[in-house]
């Protein structure tokens, strides 16, 4: 097929973390004049499937979406990238249409790869130039144009080793964005967005390499001090490292009442075998401390089901403790073993049926937080982050994260709006708008 006139059409595909998303939305941002992102159903020259290596499905997903994106995109050519393309690179870079494999630590070399290899330079001499010339960190990004709640990823890497966990390896050591850089992008995504999210692998340690050194503290009271943003949301923050002080502080007001802590077990042994630094009670400490800060917050918590030598006891240990905790929800992952990880190589691997028995316990517990979460809204006034507008009304979410639904008359992708919850739905809230405190800028010509 010909090239379409006008700029190069790109797609992406980000599969995963809030922190593979935010890299594909910097590899969009950091292209040239030459290149405009794909639309929806819009046949691409270039698709970027930003890869993912938590789990095995995570890994099949991977290669699903570089077959589809092959099947819809004939005539495009297919890079992957992030966590779980470097240790498939021979696999992946065999699929038809793909042109390219790259690490995640090479997403900053991305737009200059796509530039590079659309200019005819062969694969391995283009990447090593874009390596060669990249800058330290992806480009800042997209603002109207981009998510209604952008993410901004501010750290990159881990310097901890979880024994189930392969992402250390694919990222790297843990780095961040120097603060005035993180501030100056907050400011420009909070001029076109009511909310901004700051992510990273391992949020809790931003700051401590740089010079000198900071911290998530420090980050987001600046950030307040400024009105850089409306408002902040977190991504996964470590118990240990959540930054409780910050909670009922005048700057944190910044921050949406949302909380996500990996706790991962409830069993002290399981998390010695997992090698994460928290135990059992400072998870406790740390959950029962932020709802004491923030006493209608939506608090969750990621959790692993049927760990290589996880008893039945230790399982029990987990119910306890989540049915103990004011969770809101629970992200419950089956253990899925990565290569090269201790824990694949671990004795003691739980049957598959009894890992899903744990597992949709577990799920069975989240299921009816969740509920009562979403019923203890009723009749209160949230702020929602409009998300999609059609024909049948809007939908957002809430500084709470709890999905809304409302009538959308004259609103737009982006604009923050107040909603009076009336009614209590399977899979979120149901409202009237009554007021809008944020408009999204319109494109010339569009009334606000």
């Amino acid at each position: 097929m010909a090239a379409s006139p006008g700029p190069r059409r790109v797609g992406v595909v980000a599969l995963g973390c809030r922190v593979g998303r935010s890299d594909a939305e910097s590899l969009l941002a950091g292209l040239g004049p030459g290149y405009a992102a794909a639309a929806p159903g819009e046949r691409a020259d270039w698709v970027v499937v930003s890869a993912c290596t938590v789990t095995v499905d995570a890994a099949s997903a991977t290669r699903q979406a570089i077959r589809r994106a092959a099947r819809e995109n004939p005539q495009a050519r297919i890079v992957v990238a992030g966590c779980h393309a470097p240790g498939e690179a021979g696999a992946l870079g065999a699929l038809p249409g793909v042109a390219a494999v790259v690490g995640a630590p090479a997403h900053a070399a991305l737009p200059s790869l796509v530039e590079r290899l659309d200019a005819g330079e062969e694969p391995g001499s283009a990447l090593r130039r874009a390596l060669a010339s990249s800058p330290r960190w992806t480009a800042a990004p997209r603002g109207g144009a981009g998510p209604a709640r952008p993410v901004l990823k501010v750290q990159d890497g881990c310097d901890h080793r979880c024994s189930y966990c392969a992402v250390w390896a694919a990222r790297g050591p843990s780095r961040s964005l120097p603060i005035g850089d993180a501030l100056a992008r907050l400011r420009a995504l909070g001029a076109l967005r009511p909310e901004v999210v700051l992510a990273g692998v391992h949020l809790g340690a931003y700051g401590r390499d740089l010079h000198p050194a900071t911290s998530l503290d420090a980050l987001v009271r600046e950030a307040a001090s400024r009105r850089a943003a409306r408002r902040l949301r977190l991504s996964s923050v470590d118990p240990l490292e959540l930054p409780l002080a910050l909670l009922s502080s005048e700057e944190g007001g910044v921050l949406c009442r949302h909380l996500h802590l990996p706790l991962q077990s409830g069993s002290d042994a399981v998390l010695g075998a997992m090698r994460r630094q928290p135990r059992s009670r400072d998870c406790a400490r740390a959950v029962e401390a932020a709802a004491r800060a923030w006493p209608r917050a939506c608090i969750g918590a990621d959790l692993i089901a049927g760990f290589p030598g996880e008893t039945e006891e230790d399982h029990l240990r987990t119910v306890d403790l989540v049915r103990s905790l004011p969770l809101a929800y629970l992200h419950v992952f089956p253990f899925s073993p990565r290569p090269g990880t201790p824990a694949s190589r671990r004795t003691g691997r739980v049957p598959p049926g009894e890992v899903d028995r744990r597992a949709a316990e577990l799920r069975a517990i989240s299921r009816g937080r969740w509920h009562a979460f979403l019923a203890s809204l009723a009749g209160r006034e949230v702020e929602a982050v409009v998300e999609q507008v059609t024909e049948a009304g809007g939908e957002g979410t809430s500084s709470e994260f709890a999905p809304v639904r409302f009538a959308a008359d004259g609103l737009a992708r982006g604009d923050l709006v107040r909603v009076r919850v009336e009614r209590i739905a399977e899979d979120g809230c149901e409202g009237a708008v009554s007021g809008v405190p944020f408009r999204a800028p319109r494109p010339p010509g569009v009334a606000a």
